[in-house]
């Protein structure tokens, strides 16, 4: 007779455990069906997006206050970063002034204009200390950040990025007169400091402000 109980108890047990899991299931189907599907990016992004954002492992900087830059001052916010160097005649600053134009248009979008910011990676330490940058940087916005480092450290974020530059000596110049050849890539950053989209040149102010736009949406859903 008891055996008999145990059993009926061990029954009632089982079956309430199974009631229990197929009500859980049933809901959590019912709640997944309820969101709203996220509809794919457009085919005519101007970015490409990376399936997976890579994240970024530590690295040492130096900003044009002479304040240390290292990956916590991605943390938190969407960084429009770019390499290149000051005395770069053409790409640069017409990047920079690009950068300064999306800038204005994502202004007038408070939503995705708080948490970002522009990054300027200096390839060039030996003609780009902090001072320099100082000087150089905020003249194409305010709000822009210089950086720069010893040759190892730049390399060691910008290997990370897969962003490729080389020193290119500009025939019968002086010795120390030189041009680097280097990627012309807008990246894009994410506020977990992965790296998550790229802006290929050539590049157009109001497609990387619509495409952002699109991204952090896309992203938020």
């Amino acid at each position: 007779m008891h055996a008999n109980e145990t059993l009926r108890g061990s029954a009632w047990i089982f079956l309430t455990i199974a009631l229990l899991s197929l009500a859980l299931g049933m809901w959590i189907a019912r709640n997944q069906a309820s969101r709203p599907a996220v509809a794919p990016l457009p085919a005519d992004l101007a970015a490409t997006v990376l399936p997976t954002p890579k994240p970024l492992t530590p690295f040492t900087l130096t900003d044009h206050h002479g304040q240390p830059f290292t990956l916590d001052r991605l943390a938190g916010k969407w960084t429009f970063l770019f390499f290149g160097y000051t005395h770069c005649p053409d790409v640069c600053p017409t990047t920079l002034a690009v950068l300064d134009a999306v800038d204005a248009r994502l202004a007038e979008q408070p939503r995705y204009h708080a948490n970002m910011q522009v990054v300027f990676v200096s390839v060039d330490p030996e003609r780009d200390p902090p001072e320099h940058l100082a000087r150089y940087v905020p003249y194409f916005n305010e709000s822009f950040i210089g950086v720069t480092g010893s040759p190892g450290q730049i390399k060691a974020l910008a290997d990370q990025l897969g962003v490729l530059y080389m020193r290119s000596p500009i025939p019968e110049s002086a010795p120390d007169t030189y041009w680097i050849d280097h990627s012309t890539a807008i990246l894009l950053v994410d506020p977990q400091a992965h790296l998550h989209a790229l802006f290929s040149a050539p590049h157009d102010p109001g497609s990387i402000a619509k495409a952002f736009a699109t991204l952090r949406r896309h992203r938020d859903n």
